[in-house]
């Protein structure tokens, strides 16, 4: 199974996509409503509080769709940071190299806007993204990746 690491990168980056372009994403099979990821998602803070005896494949679902969305923030920043310094590198006729390195010295999540405390539990981001529906419950119908970046950025914007 050599394909899995692509699959799995490919996903994040489709997932990433979607979070920065809220207007063009469609919710459809590959793209969960907020409401499904959220029905799970409180299954498993539920576990977590100990207020109820989570399924584990509602627990491993919440998780795995919140690590994919964490991942496919990240993986697609630092994609989009490398395609962007490259494009001002040509246009600009800038070292490349100095580009790169400007790049480099901001943490991935900073270029998307989301400074979060490093180490950040995975039940801390799905919390956010929870209270961000509670202050904007017409987001459920939207797909999860919008509705997620949009929580994380709000929860924890970069100064």
């Amino acid at each position: 199974m050599t394909h899995r690491p692509a699959a799995a990168m490919i996903a994040g980056l489709i997932a990433a996509a979607a979070a920065m372009l809220p207007g063009l994403a469609v919710a459809d099979d590959t793209a969960p409503p907020a409401s499904e990821w959220r029905g799970y998602c409180q299954v498993y803070l539920q576990a977590l509080d100990g207020t109820a005896k989570g399924n584990d494949l509602d627990i491993t679902y919440c998780l795995g769709i919140t690590k994919g969305l964490l991942n496919g923030i990240r993986v697609g920043s630092q994609i989009g940071a490398l395609s962007f310094g490259s494009r001002l590198a040509v246009k600009y006729e800038l070292d490349a190299d100095e580009v790169f390195k400007q790049f480099q010295r901001i943490e991935p999540s900073q270029l998307m806007r989301i400074c979060a405390p490093a180490a950040t539990p995975a039940s801390d981001y799905v919390r956010a993204v929870m209270a961000h529906l509670e202050r904007n419950p017409d987001d459920v119908r939207r797909p999860i990746g919008e509705v997620f970046f949009e929580g994380l950025q709000r929860t924890w914007p970069c100064d």
